[in-house]
């Protein structure tokens, strides 16, 4: 992550929303993984959240992608063009994909390769948006454009609803097997904006078992 100084707006998103939501997220996360001895995350930036997830549940092996793979990470981190994961079936007992779907050019693909690199069994735990509406969508864009800014990462806004998010578990090959909905990700006030009923966290596991 680039410094840009403790008095840039970069650096005070990070300390007062970025780093306290990676715990958040982490601790939701290790609440839904199934046991896991090899965990692959994808989305990994720079490596924040599978980190404190393989520490907090005790992880031996772990791995990340990104499509914009960040240099001198220090775990086992691989370039992934988006739609096909560089591993083999079955690889991982979980997955872990962090507020990526809704950046993906094919959150079909995305999510069918982490299914299809997760061993039956296992499971991929998401965490991303949904989305209400004219005015939620609004919200959720300002959020990225904000959070992301920094890494010049592309915000494309393509969040979900509910029932789109389900369909899409579905053409996936998979079934929700768990929903932590709303989730409260950020702390007061900020979450008077982002709101927790915007974000969830789901447990996706391989349909018919």
């Amino acid at each position: 992550m680039p410094s840009f100084g403790m008095l840039s707006p970069f650096r005070w998103h990070f300390d007062a929303v970025s780093a306290p939501r990676a715990e958040r997220i982490a601790a939701e996360v290790v609440e839904l993984l199934p046991p896991t001895n090899a965990l692959l995350d994808v989305g990994c930036g720079d490596g924040t959240l599978v980190k404190l997830v393989a520490a907090r549940a005790g992880v031996k092996r772990f791995s990340g992608v990104d499509v914009k793979l960040q240099p001198g990470l220090d775990f086992d981190a691989r370039a992934y063009d988006g739609h096909r994961l560089p591993f083999d079936d079955a690889s991982f007992d979980a997955v872990t994909i962090s507020d990526v779907l809704h950046h993906a050019d094919s959150p079909l693909d995305v999510l069918g390769e982490a299914l299809r690199v997760t061993r039956r069994g296992g499971a991929v735990i998401v965490k991303d948006h949904f989305r209400f509406g004219a005015w939620s969508n609004g919200v959720l864009l300002a959020m990225d454009l904000v959070g992301n800014y920094a890494q010049g990462i592309l915000v494309t806004g393509n969040y979900l609803s509910p029932p789109e998010w389900i369909e899409l578990v579905r053409k996936a090959g998979g079934s929700v097997d768990k929903l932590t909905w709303p989730f409260r990700v950020h702390s007061l006030p900020f979450r008077l904006i982002t709101r927790s009923e915007y974000q969830f966290v789901a447990r996706v596991v391989h349909a018919g078992g």
